[in-house]
């Protein structure tokens, strides 16, 4: 078994993250357009719909399993990376987002306040459409240090 070059994930753990954070956009953009655009007219948003409380439940679901690929990045890659420092900016970045996603998310269920709701559906939702690019921006990167560039 030949050593990973410049501490790149294994296959497994990047198509696992890829995957889950795909599946994540995906449930989240689709809860949004269940309670939002597929709204009756004079329904209070978001509005309830049939298919909503399923697709949370995928959404929910899948978060917990990206939170645990993710939390196996900080097993090596992440620790080997901060040595390094290369992408460490781009490191980062990437893990705050997935820390106020996972923290913006447990507000939903926790917050007492209904006033904090809108504020955190929002940046949920301005964090989860990010997240891809982040992930596109650290990876390519890494790419570009792997070729020397």
């Amino acid at each position: 078994m030949r050593p990973r070059p410049h501490n790149r994930l294994p296959r497994w753990h990047r198509r696992a993250a890829h995957a889950l954070s795909a599946l994540l956009l995906l449930s989240g953009l689709a809860w949004l357009a269940l309670v939002y655009l597929f709204a009756q007219p004079g329904d209070e948003l978001p509005a309830p719909h049939p298919w909503a409380g399923p697709m949370l439940a995928v959404h929910g679901i899948a978060a917990q399993l990206a939170l645990i690929v993710f939390a196996l990045v900080g097993q090596g890659h992440l620790r080997a990376g901060w040595r390094v420092g290369a992408q460490r900016a781009t490191g980062a970045t990437l893990g705050t987002a997935i820390g106020l996603l996972a923290l913006t998310g447990l507000g939903f269920y926790y917050s007492a306040s209904e006033a904090a709701l809108p504020w955190l559906r929002w940046s949920h939702v301005a964090i989860g459409i990010a997240l891809p690019a982040l992930l596109v921006w650290h990876a390519s990167r890494a790419r570009q240090a792997r070729r020397g560039g």
